[in-house]
């Protein structure tokens, strides 16, 4: 009887085995999971790098976590087939203000979908606060019983910040005048760039005076789209690449390509500049009064184009900033507000405080530039049409803001740990050449000494 079983097992081992690995691959019910503590090692969830940020810890009675010490860390997900969708759910500890978890949405240039995982800013307020749909909103006195009420009829802009999130209003500037003399902005901006001008009856005219650095394999081709108040493209203008493909650093000289739409209502509009990293845009040239970039410049060298390098001078109202250069050439003393900043090292990243109106100088190029906010190379051209976006530095009380709304739901206690999870689409997420793709964990504030973050566990539940 024993022998029997014995062979009845032996049998049965292989057949059950051959079952699961048949289950793993074709996923017959449309659902793939799989969860990997940070301790352990799995073929579809990486570990969290680069090691030189995270540090391990052993086991203790909530068992295995890893401390994130610096911002960012990554991850990769290897997914084993074409599924459409990943929802990815955290176990982990934290005391920071925010932690967000960011896909890779484009490789060149590389840009990030971030969604929220932790917000203590909103957890721990003290105001009036309302859940529905995946929305919160916090008011400082009340006055809307519901999300609905509040989105119907919201309060003026200047009294509203923003989370994750965007509002329908109509922004308008009283006695805006436009006008017919064009100016020039004398700065390098290297690949994808995003601008919001201001409309009224007048032409949309930007001409862009660019190169083609030709310093990776590959077309670089330009595209320029403008998008209206509702985020409808309506106008683009398109340009070839110079027909060097190759990584061999020959330049071409100035190229021009002009975005002119006419017949454009009063408003807003949002125009971006989607080019790789071999295009650095040498001048921009406009009659537009009013022209402000979006959160991130990157002031390119300017190598192939003039010597000594100009840098920039930019405007902004943003509270904070960061700065990094990724090469020996770009390390400089930058000055904000009259006060020294080194760039001391590359693939560092510097940041600093600002106030009210600072006034930022660089002065050599290859510099990535990223704060929240606004940035105008010119004071006058400054203006801010969106509401106040709620970060760690934001001084709500100050700025007079009464109400935030946000698209966040608040993680759930899951014994020592906190659980939340966030879902991306395939469509939102760019792949890797190995198939995988990228995520980021975001924690601006993690280095504080006060703040700490631990991760204990992922979850990826893949859906086709």
């Amino acid at each position: 009887m024993i022998a029997k079983s014995i062979q009845l097992l032996i049998v049965l081992i292989p057949i059950m085995l051959l079952g699961w690995l048949a289950n793993q691959w074709f996923v017959p019910s449309g659902e793939f999971f799989v969860s990997r503590v940070v301790d352990e090692n799995s073929a579809f969830l990486g570990a969290l790098s680069p090691s030189q940020r995270v540090v391990d810890v052993p086991s203790n009675t909530v068992g295995f976590s890893q401390q994130v010490l610096e911002d960012p860390v990554h991850f990769f997900v290897h997914p084993h087939k074409d599924f459409s969708q990943i929802a990815l759910t955290f176990l982990f500890a934290n005391n920071g203000p925010v932690v967000e978890i960011a896909g890779l949405t484009s490789i060149e240039p590389e840009r990030y979908a971030f969604k929220p995982l932790h917000n203590r800013l909103i957890d721990e307020s003290g105001w009036d606060r309302i859940d529905s749909d995946g929305f919160v909103l916090l008011q400082r006195n009340g006055g809307y019983d519901s999300i609905e009420s509040f989105l119907a009829e919201p309060p003026s802009q200047s009294r509203i910040a923003t989370y994750r999130t965007s509002i329908d209003h109509v922004f308008r500037i009283d006695g805006y005048e436009p006008s017919d003399v064009a100016r020039t902005l004398d700065v390098s901006l290297r690949g994808h760039h995003e601008f919001k001008t201001y409309i009224k009856d007048e032409v949309l005219d930007v001409h862009f005076a660019y190169m083609d650095m030709n310093r990776d394999e590959g077309e670089d081709t330009i595209r320029v789209t403008v998008f209206n108040e509702s985020g409808q493209p309506v106008a683009e203008a398109r340009a070839h690449d110079d027909g060097n493909v190759e990584n061999n650093a020959v330049p071409t000289g100035l190229e021009e390509l002009t975005l002119s739409v006419s017949g454009l209502p009063e408003g807003v509009y949002k125009v971006v500049m989607d080019a790789p990293r071999d295009i650095f845009f040498r001048k921009l040239t406009t009659p537009q009064q009013k022209l402000v970039f979006l959160n991130t410049v990157y002031v390119g060298d300017e190598v192939g184009y003039r010597e000594p390098a100009e840098g920039a001078t930019f405007f902004t109202n943003a509270p904070s900033v960061r700065m990094q250069t990724r090469h020996a050439e770009g390390v400089q003393m930058a000055s904000l507000n009259g006060e020294e900043l080194e760039i001391a090292e590359p693939y560092e990243w510097y940041e600093s405080d600002l106030g009210v109106g600072s006034v930022v100088e660089l002065r050599g190029g290859d510099v990535e530039v990223v704060l929240s906010g606004k940035i105008a190379f010119a004071s006058s051209m400054y203006f801010d049409p969106d509401p106040v976006s709620l970060n760690a530095d934001v001084d709500l009380d100050g700025l007079g803001i009464d109400y935030v709304i946000g698209a966040y739901q608040s993680p759930e206690p899951a014994g020592f740990w906190r659980s939340a999870t966030v879902v991306f689409d395939r469509d939102e997420l760019v792949v890797q050449e190995d198939g995988s793709w990228k995520f980021t964990i975001s924690a601006p504030d993690v280095q504080a000494e006060e703040n700490e973050l631990w991760i204990h566990r992922i979850d990826a539940k893949m859906s086709l």
